[in-house]
């Protein structure tokens, strides 16, 4: 049962039903717009000093956001070159020009002349451009006009991929595509080459998205979360273009009223709930960004207003005091912390106050994503990923790479263990913070040593040596009980060394495939057991369970150079007809790369028990009899099993709209409990090692 306070309900009440419905009222009804000469009576000019406005509004942005004219010397723009590649900045920038995108797991795909910003290329289906709460942006099976001739040929080529075909259509390709990443990958282009091509497909695109997305009307108008994202890389955008003489008087009023839209749509669409998420922190920061833009205006300086005291309010209600953001993933937590950075930095630019308790909420979460990260740069897809950016400095990116966020964390935080983990300076880092981020990045040591970090609040442990990882989930599966972005994952682990042995199974998609989008949310789909085919939490929505009963438990936490013992347990299965409580306990022997797992189950009566691994998909899995599996990547490792187990193909996501294919061990037992199991899993180095361990066994 959710409680909430009269000022809690009050607020969503306002946000969810009056200020909405005024809202539509507004622009269904009486197609209420701004208008150049609206806006400049806004900022207190008459339409006839336009120039005048023009001129004056660009010094205020030069003063207010952070690609300045001072940082516009030939340092940065070398800085920029070195990091981003010249050769990767012109090729993203001429993909941008020849309408061309790839995103979310797609193929290159060629709009042509003119792009369809209502389209999910990868399966065909348009949306139209109704009124924004009359879209149905989720149950859309239906392919559009695609021809039955074009779907067999999509179908061949998703066959020669490996990918599979999807049955339903994914709203967030075409909101992917309306995030407008792509005026940060022309205007890098620009100020390294200076040509001027760039800001004329800047304009262009623009102009284009305006006219073809008139206010309220279209599927780009249904989520605020989309706006914000959207409005806060057009602003960026438009900053690297500042300078340039195509960018006229009269196109600049064009994007500024159509930003100002954005905010009013934002302030009056706020996704408040009774959990907020990462969508409203996107709104709030949005509304930051907007606000300072429009800060000479009544709006934006309430929008600022508002916008800051709910955003120290949702990261203290969001984040746990140990760092973790309640939505319990590891991609979530990336996006969230990139949100509340740069809303961080922006208002620090602009002279406004925060909170020291805003201060090391946000500092906190970087400790996570550090100690979340594993030897190879990576980090472990815990909870849901879809590679959600609020600026995606590059086309092409390792998603599971959260490093150059690290590196923006090390420059605000003068952290040198954040520094060993990121090790190089990134483009998101010189984006918010300059060449003066840089300096900063590199006057300081790198603290190199690996060190184990227990997140009890959140529910997370990292045993971690320089050479080996394990990840344990051993907290709710997300959002005080409502699920959210967090899977069926309690107890679940996963292993790396040189390479990633046991892994999560991903995401894969929201509504391409509902189907799969729960099989890779269930218990099975994770490290953990399966009590007589039981989910942890029954599923309700996409993004809901009906009840969290887990109630999770940290036993025992011990973490010494020697080792780290980690023991939890939970509740799920106590709901069954004949209870029954499973505890894990996790030994990690630094010195022998030996993990023991020991599963106990406590109860009565006769139960069918299910341990699950999954491995990654690149290795040479290999039954080697009595009971040991071998796994060979860079690196080896062995499992010895205490029971027999079976060996199946299982889906396995790296990044939103991937699909793999991977294998899984399963053992099975219908068994008497209390019972307990035990797997010993071995890091080696080489196939001798092997040998050696299976001899120990004989």
């Amino acid at each position: 049962m959710i409680k909430l306070s009269p000022k809690d309900a009050a607020k969503i009440a306002f946000s969810r039903i009056l200020s909405r419905r005024i809202y539509k009222f507004r622009i269904k009804t009486f197609h209420r717009t701004i208008t150049p000469d609206k806006l400049l009576r806004n900022f207190g000019y008459d339409i006839h000093n336009q120039k005048d406005f023009v001129a004056a509004f660009k010094q205020r942005l030069r003063e207010r956001f952070f690609l300045s004219d001072l940082n516009k010397k030939e340092f940065y723009v070398n800085l920029m070159t070195s990091i981003g590649g010249f050769d990767s900045i012109m090729d993203d920038a001429d993909m941008v020009h020849e309408n061309k995108f790839k995103t979310l797991g797609s193929d290159m795909f060629s709009f042509g002349e003119k792009i369809d910003w209502h389209l999910d290329f990868k399966s065909g289906k348009r949306w139209e451009p109704k009124f924004y709460s009359e879209i149905d942006m989720i149950n859309s099976g239906d392919r559009g006009e695609e021809t039955g001739e074009r779907r067999q040929e999509k179908g061949d080529r998703r066959k020669e991929n490996g990918t599979r075909s999807t049955e339903h259509s994914d709203v967030k390709v075409p909101w992917e595509l309306s995030r407008f990443h792509q005026a940060i990958w022309l205007g890098k282009a620009y100020w390294i080459s200076r040509s001027e091509a760039h800001a004329e497909k800047f304009k262009s695109l623009v102009e284009d998205w305006i006219e073809n997305n008139p206010v309220g009307y279209g599927v780009n108008w249904v989520i605020p979360m989309e706006a914000a994202i959207r409005a806060m890389n057009l602003i960026v955008g438009s900053l690297y273009f500042i300078g340039s003489n195509r960018i006229d008087d009269d196109f600049l009023l064009r994007i500024l009223c159509s930003l100002y839209e954005h905010g009013i749509y934002i302030r009056n669409n706020l996704e408040r709930s009774f959990r907020n998420g990462n969508h409203y922190i996107s709104d709030l920061v949005g509304l930051i960004y907007l606000g300072i833009f429009f800060y000479d205006t009544k709006a934006g300086k309430r929008w600022v207003k508002f916008a800051h005291l709910e955003l120290e309010h949702e990261i203290l209600n969001q984040v746990y005091e140990d760092g973790t953001d309640y939505e319990k993933s590891t991609s979530y937590q990336r996006l969230v912390a990139e949100l509340f950075t740069s809303a961080y930095v922006l208002l620090k630019l602009n002279r406004f106050t925060i909170s020291a308790d805003f201060e090391s909420r946000l500092e906190k979460m970087f400790r996570y994503l550090n100690a979340a990260t594993m030897r190879d740069g990576r980090v472990p897809t815990i909870g849901d990923a879809d590679d959600g950016r609020a600026f995606r400095m590059k086309s092409e990116i390792d998603f599971n790479d959260h490093r150059d966020l690290l590196a923006l964390g090390t420059a605000l935080f003068g952290k040198g263990d954040l520094k060993a983990t990121a090790k190089n300076f990134s483009e998101i880092a010189l984006l918010l913070l300059g060449s003066g981020g840089f300096e900063k990045f590199s006057s300081l040591e790198a603290n190199t040593k690996a060190t184990s970090r227990l997140f009890a609040e959140g529910g997370f442990a990292f045993l971690k040596t320089e050479r080996d990882f394990c990840s344990f989930d051993f907290g709710d599966i997300g959002m005080r009980g409502r699920g959210g972005h967090g899977h069926n994952d309690v107890l679940s682990f996963t292993i790396a060394g040189k390479n990633q042995f046991i892994v999560d199974r991903g995401t894969y998609c929201y509504t391409c495939d509902m189907k799969l989008r729960n099989k890779l949310r269930s218990t099975h789909s994770h490290n953990t057991a399966v009590v007589d085919g039981t989910e942890q939490a029954e599923f309700a929505r996409l993004w809901s369970v009906k009840e969290d009963l887990t109630a999770p438990e940290l036993l025992k936490w011990n973490s010494n150079d020697e080792q780290d013992v980690i023991e939890a347990q939970h509740h799920a299965y106590e709901r069954l007809p004949q209870p029954v409580i499973h505890k894990r306990k996790i030994t990690f022997n630094k010195r022998q790369r030996t993990f023991l797992i020991e599963d106990n189950f406590a109860g009565e009566g006769e139960h069918k028990i299910e341990l699950m691994l999954h491995f990654a998909p690149n290795l040479k899995v290999t039954d080697l009899g009595r009971n040991f599996l071998a796994l060979e990547g860079e690196e080896f490792a062995l499992i010895k099993f205490q029971n027999p187990f079976t060996i199946e193909a299982w889906e396995h996501s790296p990044s939103y709209g991937v699909l793999q294919t991977g294998q899984t061990a399963r053992v099975t037992a219908l068994t008497m409990v209390p019972v307990k199991f035990e797997t010993f899993i071995f890091i080696l180095s080489n196939v001798d090692d092997i040998n050696h361990i299976l001899n120990r066994f004989q």
